[in-house]
């Protein structure tokens, strides 16, 4: 084992950069840097971004962390720590006042405020971020006081031999994923019988927050409304009707869509009818707040005894039998799970409340709900009963450090010391079995990178003990697989996965153990480019799909969640550090440039951070932006105000510069006393210029991408240069500079196709690092019979016309309809 002096965090995007409160580094920065580890990223604080694309997108994102408000960000901790919230409401989507993911928001937006602050030096960001952590600490000193301390269950569902009633007093049924994404034709029947009609309250309601949602309400003042909306309130395709539902009788309401028209029934009776229906559920994308009885907008939950609830996959006009979609009969007698009798095994949830919340079980204890989601884990419970609390755990420990890392908060890191504590107290007596056994639980046994954090603790501190916390996290079963290069991917979760190997990968630079790193490798290669879309994503429903499945996994809009793009940039980049390739850079550019970019809408917002759940690549689809609350709306603040964590990295003796991405850029390397200045306007152009501000020898590695391998130039102080790619990518310019040395990059951009893995036929179209998409709302696949043939320039920069039809660059922000694929038809 190696020593656990603080010491090479830097390989990590957002890790361990030293502050002016960290260990000194030697003249060449490199400091005490692990022996496992090859090249090193610069601090955020060195790299300043010169204007381009990517400060106009981080820009936006800065204005929304300056308008936010702190105690928004600190309200669910405070209202579950029993503390005054100060009226503040918290954030709001999966982060509400009852949500069982609430609190992992606030974990990003710390994140988000360390990078700003370490990005810009401006002090608000610093001010924020201190008040936030300060907070943080007051709650879990406020849960401190209550170890041991006894609390009452949840109150039991009321089943009878009709059904299940629901009170009214915060009862629903929680929905699992998936139960309606990607259908674009349904009928969604309901029997039940009202005990009182309230204004508003839900018979179901689905979607990802008040922005992405599609619900049918008991009652609007005047009848049943079914509304669907992927914009709002505003934006909202309704059904209305004047029919009143009876209060005490029973009544079946059906819905109807097929992408055209709606209908809604009563009693087998058209209430309702709108003939513009353009939204399907498919357009709603993968909503995880699947609820019958509650509402996205906080309305009054409904009071009903519900007997039947179906969705079919097709327009019924007198549906008589189990839905095939789900189908629940609520013929239970005891207990929360609610039993889909469709086949599909969608089984539901009752919630009922949290009960009297008992005391945490040891000091250190720190979340935005009581313990009790982390002992049912223990127990077993599946979600949406319990919903990934180490998932919410790792995002508020990441937070916590990066607020110390990145901008030298001590109290973060004593929170996070805690908080690691208690996370041993719970994992460290538990027998591999049964910790395996939670860890393959869909979602619920998700746990971001509760491993990363660890090892990170353990570097900080300087207790070994946290690694052998974060080993309680080894996920066994796909650990061995992926050492032992078995590809066992297909029909995992995309996203819980990921960020394990992030972990590994840390684990390995703390104990050497090369299992951990040869299972990362392995996992990276067989997600690129086996499972990833022309645009860097990946996934289809947030599952990994079967291996070199492309084509065939490409599906309306559920394609490529951006947290899954989030964590795999940081896995290819930490991997980077360990063998420098520019396969791992060549895929970060294409993510990053293409997906992460386009991932935040072009459009100004204080009050919503304006970014994707999925960005998806079938034919005709829309992205959808806003996202408060959600996963990837938490990654999202995240990745847009750290773009420059991978333009540049060193060798550990500080010898070698690799530019990795030809972003505009300023990097300040103190200790070697040079400045490289990096310009252009990267990707609108296909140029770059460094300018060396500095004396000294230095080998200059510059990445000679995939794609301009055969065209790829270099002048040096206006002379040719001539380079080769070596094995790993690089060419190497190894000299003396001077200052005002200037190296010439160009790396020309042509038009090129990439077909699908598994059907040559279906081709992206990219020019130079860029995807285009084609702009148009079919809802069939393009066909070109020869695009590279009749492409021409069209009336913007960096798009062409093809047939008629405009392809423009993935990355611009907004909500066009598009194509990220088409068929290429044969010539005759």
């Amino acid at each position: 084992m190696t020593g656990l002096s603080r010491r090479h965090l830097l390989q990590l995007g957002a890790l361990i950069p030293f502050t002016d409160t960290a260990e000194a580094t030697d003249a060449t920065g490199a400091g005490d840097t692990a022996a496992h580890v090859t090249a090193v990223p610069f601090r955020l604080d060195q790299v300043r971004l010169l204007p381009g694309v990517f400060t106009g997108k981080r820009d936006r994102m800065l204005a929304y962390a300056r308008a936010y408000p702190v105690d928004r960000v600190l309200s669910n901790f405070r209202a579950a720590a029993g503390l005054d919230t100060r009226g503040a409401p918290p954030p709001g989507g999966w982060d509400d006042a009852t949500g069982n993911l609430r609190g992992h928001y606030s974990g990003h937006f710390l994140s988000m405020l360390a990078q700003a602050w370490a990005s810009t030096g401006e002090t608000l960001f610093k001010d924020k971020l201190d008040q936030i952590v300060a907070g943080l600490r007051e709650c879990q000193d406020a849960w401190a006081e209550r170890v041991g301390a006894p609390g009452t269950p949840p109150p039991a569902p009321t089943w009878g031999t009709d059904g299940l009633t629901l009170t009214g007093d915060g009862q629903y049924v929680g929905l699992p994923d998936a139960t309606i994404d990607g259908l674009t034709r349904c009928t969604i029947a309901v029997r039940l019988r009202l005990t009182e009609r309230r204004t508003w309250s839900r018979i179901v309601d689905v979607g990802t927050g008040t922005t992405v949602n599609m619900f049918l309400a008991a009652d609007d003042g005047a009848g049943v409304r079914l509304a669907i909306t992927t914009g709002g309130s505003g934006g909202e395709q309704r059904i209305t009707s004047t029919t009143r539902l009876p209060v005490g009788e029973w009544v079946d309401v059906a819905v109807t869509l097929d992408g055209a028209v709606g209908t809604l029934y009563v009693d087998g009776v058209v209430a309702g009818t709108n003939t513009a229906m353009t939204l399907t559920p498919a357009d709603l994308g993968a909503p995880k707040n699947n609820w019958i009885g509650r509402s996205q907008y906080g309305d009054a939950h409904l009071a009903a005894t519900v007997s039947e609830f179906h969705i079919y996959d097709r327009v019924l006009t007198t549906p008589g039998f189990d839905g095939n979609v789900v189908a629940y009969r609520f013929e239970e007698t005891a207990g929360t799970a609610v039993h889909d009798a469709s086949g599909q095994d969608r089984h539901a949830a009752v919630v009922t409340g949290q009960g009297g919340a008992p005391g945490p079980s040891h000091a250190g204890f720190l979340a935005a709900y009581p313990e009790t989601q982390f002992i049912q884990l223990e127990q077993f419970v599946t979600y949406p009963a319990i919903w990934a609390p180490y998932y919410t755990c790792h995002k508020i420990m990441r937070g916590l450090l990066d607020a110390h890392t990145l901008a030298g908060n001590e109290i973060a890191l004593d929170t996070a010391r805690r908080m690691g504590e208690w996370v041993h107290s719970r994992l460290g007596h538990l027998p591999r079995a049964q910790l395996d056994r939670m860890w393959a639980l869909y979602i619920a046994g998700e746990y971001g990178g509760m491993n990363e954090v660890l090892a990170d603790l353990a570097a900080l501190t300087g207790d070994a003990t946290f690694l052998d916390t974060a080993r309680c996290f080894d996920n066994t079963a796909l650990l061995a697989d992926a050492a032992a290069g078995v590809d066992s991917l297909d029909g995992r979760h995309a996203n819980q996965h990921i960020p394990q190997f992030l972990g590994y990968l840390r684990l390995y630079e703390e104990t050497g153990e090369t299992r951990y790193r040869t299972a990362a490798a392995n996992f990276f290669d067989m997600v690129v480019p086996h499972r990833t879309y022309a645009h860097g994503g990946t996934g289809q429903g947030e599952i990994f799909r079967a291996r070199d499945a492309i084509a065939a996994s490409i599906v309306t809009t559920t394609n490529a969640e951006t947290c899954a793009a989030y964590n795999l940039l940081k896995v290819a980049r930490a991997l980077f550090g360990h063998a420098p390739d520019a396969r791992y850079t060549d895929y970060y550019e294409r993510a990053l440039v293409n997906q992460i970019l386009a991932s935040r809408r072009d459009a100004d917002s204080t009050t919503d951070p304006l970014v994707t759940y999925m960005v998806p690549v079938g034919p005709g689809v829309r992205r959808g932006y806003g996202n408060v609350g959600t996963c990837c709306g938490g990654t999202g603040l995240e990745n847009h105000t750290k773009y420059q964590d991978t333009i540049y990295f060193r060798s550990v003796a500080g010898d070698t510069l690799w530019v990795n991405l030809y972003l505009p850029s300023t990097l300040h390397w103190a200790e070697r006393g040079l400045t490289v200045t990096q310009t252009g306007d990267f990707p609108r152009t296909d140029t770059s210029t460094l300018t060396v501000t500095g004396d000294g020898r230095l080998d200059l590695r510059l990445r000679i991408p995939s794609w301009a391998r055969d065209t790829f130039r270099v002048t040096v102080n206006g002379r040719r240069r001539p380079v080769t790619a070596a094995a790993d990518g690089y060419a190497s310019i190894s000299r003396a500079w001077r200052t005002g040395d200037r190296v010439e990059v160009r790396f020309p951009y042509r038009l090129h196709t990439e077909p699908a893995l598994d059907d040559p036929g279906l081709q992206a179209l990219r020019y130079g690092p860029l995807t285009l998409i084609a702009k148009s709302t079919a809802t069939s696949y393009l066909r070109f019979p020869d695009p590279l043939g009749t492409a021409v320039p069209g009336p913007e920069p960096l798009t062409f016309t093809v047939d008629g039809t405009l392809f423009a660059p993935f990355f611009q922000g907004d909500t066009d309809a598009y194509h990220a694929y088409f068929r290429r038809e044969q010539m005759p």
